[in-house]
């Protein structure tokens, strides 16, 4: 058969041959066990076979699009070289909008599958040129080899992808000579996936960023101020680099759509003449408005303001990259064109709603919709579906929401095309108050079917602020309302009416009517605590200079919203929270970005309660890596974060479940594949009790649970033996909050005083201080468990008798460490010679009785007490566990009422043999041997505190190690344990 200049055979033909194979008395033959003769069949009939269950997966896959052994495929390495094997993939996938993929096939074990997959690399189609930038190699599973093809739906396959990167070298994922598992649909995802150019998205925006920046630069450099701030007042930006950067994108955005659909019925022309015509330009796309491609209003408003000249220099630069584009893909690839755009986007200050990075929307997306329990054949269940992103964005979560269903959709047999009209008209519902990010996410979404029109989507600008004598707060209006006004439906151009004033479109959205909520909200506080937010009295309500009135009457009408989640400490993420739960329906699915501290996080503990209490099989995703950067699933934020899915509903008993990544996924099919198994690989735990969040190891999760609750059970020991272990509270008081100590006029309106008594200052040379204290750190002076004082307290003028009352309640010679950098600092606990105050970083341990002090010290500095410190403490930041002083009494320690008379003057001794020698920092403890005869001083053998078995010591070893291997602990710092 000749087909667009190849020579193959269809589907139905090689179906064919491969049964006239299995009635071939010639066909090799083998001996099976029986001693009866057994047929096996060829890897170019299982190529037959697998390239028709193929086909069924997308529609856009048939006979001519996904050939199985086509002759002639790949052109020639040197010309007049003999036409062999070599030009002949196993199986070709080559649709229209997408890159072409090779899949390279070999039954198990297949010793030459990956090289022949390496070697497709770089090379040409021989029809149009196109090259191979990404091929599958798939090793057969031996039982395809002996029995029936058609078992083939049911096989599983192992397989890895080889595609080029931006200096087109060819990589492997999985790395090494790791393997991916799974059936024929996996195999279609990996597919799919591959045909979007991982080289051709860098090169592509790179050229975008070139563009827009170069465009952004013409724009400053020759608009007048009056024409930025009209600019600005569309974007409902403030003036300046990035609000030009972002009119920049949306023009350019503009262009390549335009790029893309032209040539459709009703669409223009690319007016791609130099000069650009502003009023051609307009028209143009003021004709395409007509036909509802409604994402270029706002580009048109953004010409508008333009001066003709200035509009004309600026789009005539965006005109000369439209090739380069077209070349890259950008035009003709849709997926690839969004993605190119989605890393455009920096971060919007105040609002702090930043960009999801496209491999973390699909992680998360993948999560979601894996939920819905929808019969995905089913295009009316599809389309009923309501999803909902209350801070759209970008619309990276959206878009890969969309994704995630249409691909769903085409492995039940069905074409996503017939669903795309209802998905942008009814399905999916993207809420912001810049009028930028709704474009985006509005062009994101279309761009996934750039040539099918459809009626008004449900994406909206929301008002912000006071307009009509009205206060606004964006999407949380929806707390108090199942109505709201949208500013303009997205695309709508304003036609010089003003951003201040109202169109006739409203927003609807019913209690209990969502599916999905899906969204990476803003994390600021309505709190001027940030130093940087210092002159702002609510900087999560700061944005687009509203007044100080303004903000203030904004927060107000946050406060009088309901609230189940929300919480003025946690900030506006929980507020966003209270909104989705209020919009999903009984058993619908929550799915959000959140800040780490949710998990331990004083602030978040409302919303973890709420979490218990009204959703079911929770499930968290977090980063076990070290570094701020490398712990966080947006691309523009330097704190950790999160994932959280649930299902809402009525009845109780479902537990939490913790996957914990190694590193944020690099690629969409490594965020795809992760997803699938980030369940497999989870623990078991509660959402009140996140402790085995961010922690790689499960030996040191299983094990510090136990101890936790008086169990040890230490790695590779099959025995478990019981430990008095209890909250401090039983043993123990904790100090005062160092407010309370020397805090200013927090409640000076009621009591006409100070929340402190004292002035802590440095001590005096030579001084003996009345009220001695021990306020800051030094790592290098608290190396020892003896720390001396840093600071002394003067009582205020009048104070004296408060003064005196807080040192007798609360001075103690014990103190703890609530904010232990583990990587620079070696003790949880320290002794002072002398009573002392503590401060915030060494409040006081008040023993319950005298003889409680050396074992609680001893304890606490052990390498079990350290790791139960770490597993109590919040680990936002890598290298460091805190404790508040209000979680301080929860703290797990050894149940020092148990110890005998004998067992506490044992103690004493270890402290006299100890108190003078130096401890490593606690992530060092893997060789600090101060650190290893602590542990044998107080756990193992006589003379020994508890006299455990000595036979115990290797497994405690290994805990160490383990431990000390947590990037939570070492936080990336040279003097981690070396683990390879």
């Amino acid at each position: 058969m000749d087909s667009g200049g190849f020579e193959s055979d269809s589907g139905a033909e090689l179906r064919a041959k491969c049964r006239q194979s299995r009635r071939n008395p010639r066909r090799p033959e083998c001996e099976g066990t029986d001693g009866m003769n057994v047929s096996r069949n060829t890897e170019t009939q299982a190529n037959g076979e697998l390239a028709h269950a193929l086909r069924q997966r997308n529609p856009d896959w048939n006979a001519r699009t996904v050939r199985a052994e086509p002759t002639r495929a790949i052109q020639l390495a040197t010309p007049g070289t003999r036409t062999g094997a070599s030009t002949r993939p196993d199986i070709l996938v080559d649709p229209p909008h997408r890159q072409p993929v090779i899949v390279e096939t070999e039954f198990a074990p297949a010793s030459t599958v990956d090289k022949d997959a390496t070697a497709r690399l770089g090379t040409s189609l021989q029809s149009g040129g196109t090259g191979i930038e990404g091929v599958l190699s798939v090793i057969l599973p031996e039982r395809l080899r002996i029995g029936d093809l058609e078992t083939i739906e049911d096989a599983s396959f192992h397989y890895a992808t080889h595609y080029l990167d931006i200096g087109g070298n060819g990589k492997r994922w999985p790395t090494g000579r790791a393997w991916l598992e799974g059936g024929v649909d996996d195999l279609a995802d990996a597919i799919e996936y591959l045909s979007i150019s991982e080289r051709q998205l860098a090169l592509g925006t790179e050229v975008l960023e070139r563009v827009v920046r170069e465009a952004s630069y013409r724009l400053r450099q020759r608009a007048s101020d009056r024409t930025l701030e009209g600019i600005a007042r569309t974007l409902r930006q403030e003036p300046g680099k990035e609000t030009e950067r972002m009119a920049a994108a949306i023009c350019v955005s503009a262009f390549v759509f335009h790029a893309a659909i032209e040539g459709k019925a009703g669409i223009p022309p690319l007016p791609l003449k130099s000069p650009v015509s502003k009023l051609s330009l307009l028209k143009a796309w003021e004709a395409i408005l007509e036909v509802n491609y409604a994402i270029f209003g706002i580009a048109c408003d953004v010409v508008a303001h333009m001066p003709s000249e200035i509009a004309s220099w600026v789009m005539d630069l965006v005109v000369d990259a439209i090739p380069e584009l077209t070349r890259l893909g950008a035009t003709t690839y849709h997926d690839l064109t969004g993605r190119m755009f989605q890393t455009l986007i920096a971060d919007r200050k105040f609002l702090a709603t930043f960009y999801t990075l496209p491999e973390s929307a699909c992680f998360l997306a993948e999560l979601a919709v894996d939920r819905l329990g929808v019969d995905w054949a089913d295009n009316g269940a599809i389309e009923d579906l309501r999803v909902a992103d209350f801070a759209c964005g970008t619309g990276a979560l959206l878009s890969a929401t969309q994704r995630g269903i249409y691909r769903r959709h085409r492995r039940a047999g069905g074409d996503d095309k017939h669903l795309h009209q209802a998905m942008m008209e009814r399905v999916l519902v993207g809420l912001d108050i810049l009028p930028s990010a709704t474009h985006l996410t509005c062009s994101m979404l279309s761009s996934t079917h750039p040539a099918l029109v459809y009626g008004e989507s449900q994406i909206h600008t929301l008002p912000y602020g006071i307009y009509g004598g009205r206060t606004h707060i964006g999407a949380l209006d929806f707390l108090d309302s199942e109505h709201s006004f949208s500013l303009f439906a997205t695309g709508e151009s304003l036609g010089g009416r003003g951003v201040g004033c109202h169109s006739e479109h409203s927003v609807t959205i019913k209690d209990g009517s969502c599916d999905l909520v899906i969204m990476n909200p803003p994390f600021t506080r309505p709190t001027n605590h940030e130093a940087h937010h210092a002159n702002i009295p609510v900087p999560s309500f700061a944005g687009f200079k509203t007044t100080h009135a303004e903000q203030a009457a904004m927060q107000r009408k946050l406060g009088r919203a309901s609230r189940t989640f929300g919480s003025g400490h946690a900030g506006l993420a929980s507020n966003f929270m209270d909104l989705a739960h209020r919009k999903l329906k009984d058993g619908g699915v929550l799915a959000t970005v959140l800040p780490f501290a949710l998990l331990r996080g004083k602030a978040w503990e409302r919303t973890r309660e709420t979490l218990a209490e009204c959703y079911g099989d929770i499930h968290v995703t977090s980063i076990a890596n070290s570094g701020g950067t490398t712990r966080a699933f947006s691309a523009d934020t330097g704190m950790a974060e999160c994932l959280v899915v649930a299902t809402k509903r009525r009845e109780a008993g479902y537990s939490t479940s913790y996957s914990n990544l190694a590193a944020r996924p690099s690629t969409l099919l490594q965020a795809a594949v992760e997803a699938r198994s980030a369940k497999q690989r989870a623990v078991i735990g509660d959402i009140r009790d996140a402790g085995a969040a961010g922690v790689r190891s499960s030996s040191v999760i299983d094990t510090v649970r136990d101890l936790a609750e008086g169990i040890l059970r230490l790695p590779r020991q099959s025995r478990a033996i019981s430990l008095p272990i209890v909250p401090l509270r039983v043993v123990a008081e904790r100090g005062l909050v160092d407010r309370d100590i020397n805090g200013g006029p927090t409640d000076r309106k009621k009591t006409g005083r100070p929340q402190g008594p004292f002035i802590v200052r440095s001590i005096h040379s030579r001084e003996v201080p009345t009220y001695p204290m021990l306020w800051a750190h030094s790592a290098n002076r608290e190396r020892t468990f003896m720390v001396q004082p840093d600071c002394c307290g003067e009582p205020r003028e009048g104070d004296e008798t408060r003064a005196a009352e807080r040192w007798n309640r609360a001075a103690s010679r014990l103190h703890l460490n609530t904010d232990f950098r583990l990587n620079s600092q070696s003790l949880a606990m320290c002794l002072t010679l002398e009573m002392c105050l503590g401060g915030r970083a060494w409040p006081n341990v008040i023993p319950r009785e005298q003889r409680y002090e050396m074992p609680l010290l001893l304890w606490s500095n052990s390498t079990l007490g350290l790791i139960l410190f770490w597993w109590q403490g919040t680990r936002q930041q890598q290298g460091r566990a805190r404790i508040t002083i209000t979680k301080v009494p929860e703290l797990p320690v050894l149940d020092t009422r148990t110890l005998t008379e004998e067992q506490t003057d044992r103690c004493r001794a270890i402290f006299e043999q100890f108190k003078d020698r130096a401890f490593l920092p606690a992530n060092e403890a893997y060789r600090d041997e101060t650190r290893k005869a602590l542990d044998r001083a107080l756990f193992f053998g006589s003379p020994s505190v508890l006299q455990l078995d000595p036979g115990l010591e290797e497994g405690l070893d290994l805990l160490r190690n383990q431990w000390c291997a947590e990037p939570s602990v070492h936080g990336g710092k040279g003097t981690r344990i070396d683990t390879q």
